[in-house]
């Protein structure tokens, strides 16, 4: 039964609002300059609606979320993001209300339990219909250079920690640059047997002995021809075979 009262009180004050809305819509269309009456009552419906908003709880704020609508949807989101900071709802002071096109916009200086707030509250007198409410905390400059500074510890904390871990990426790169010596030098190592050619020796000994023959057999030439069949009177020396295939002494 409350949470359908609930419903029904913010239900009636956006209705409430609209209807104030809609009765400066005429005026408003002919002229952008709005009359003290129309300001009053967009000053009126702003602070109607920024004292409900305040007096929601959290399961409140939660099932009128659930709703399909965008403007319900924005100024319960943006009070919700705020309401922690801002406290307990106290007055609305100051407000102004100025128009841009077919905008209309409501800023009110709202005092907070904690800190006080610029509500900004935006109508549109063409469509008849609320389009956007924010709730924008006022911070101290103290509060402003704080959070500078959060957010600049926060950068350098970043950059910090990305220089740290391209230090460790480089440094890795002497034991990859490792691991690939080895592996070559793994790949490399089975290509040492390459030296075979040797037996050169073997021919040069086996035409050597073919000239032993072969003077062995013109010496017997020899000898046979001159009717002795000695062959101690001669000396054999060793012949080599020139390129040319004719015989040289040596």
């Amino acid at each position: 039964m409350k949470e359908k009262m609930k419903k029904s009180l913010l239900s009636l004050v956006l209705v409430v609002c609209m209807v104030c809305l809609s009765c400066v819509t005429v005026f408003a269309a002919k002229d952008k300059v709005l009359t003290e009456d129309q300001v009053a009552s967009f000053k009126s419906a702003a602070s109607s609606m920024i004292e409900k908003i305040a007096g929601f709880s959290d399961e409140d704020i939660e099932k009128f979320l659930d709703q399909d609508d965008d403007f319900t949807t924005a100024a319960l989101t943006s009070w919700k993001n705020a309401k922690d900071e801002l406290g307990a709802f106290v007055e609305v002071g100051e407000q102004t209300v100025t128009t841009d096109g077919n905008n209309v916009i409501i800023n009110s200086d709202v005092t907070y339990e904690n800190k006080t707030a610029n509500v900004e509250l935006i109508a549109n007198t063409k469509t008849s219909a609320y389009e956007s409410m924010a709730f924008n905390i006022n911070y101290t400059m103290g509060e402003k250079m704080e959070q500078a500074g959060l957010n600049t510890l926060m950068g350098l904390g970043i950059v910090f920690l990305m220089l740290i871990f391209l230090s460790f990426l480089i440094s890795q790169f002497k034991h990859i640059s490792n691991l690939t010596e080895k592996k070559d030098s793994k790949s490399a190592a089975p290509a040492a047997p390459a030296p075979a050619p040797a037996p050169a020796e073997e021919e040069q000994e086996e035409e050597l002995a073919d000239d032993g023959e072969l003077v062995a057999v013109i010496a017997a030439a020899i000898a046979a021809y001159e009717g002795s069949t000695s062959t101690d009177g001669f000396v054999v020396r060793s012949i080599k075979r020139s390129k040319t295939n004719k015989w040289k002494r040596a």
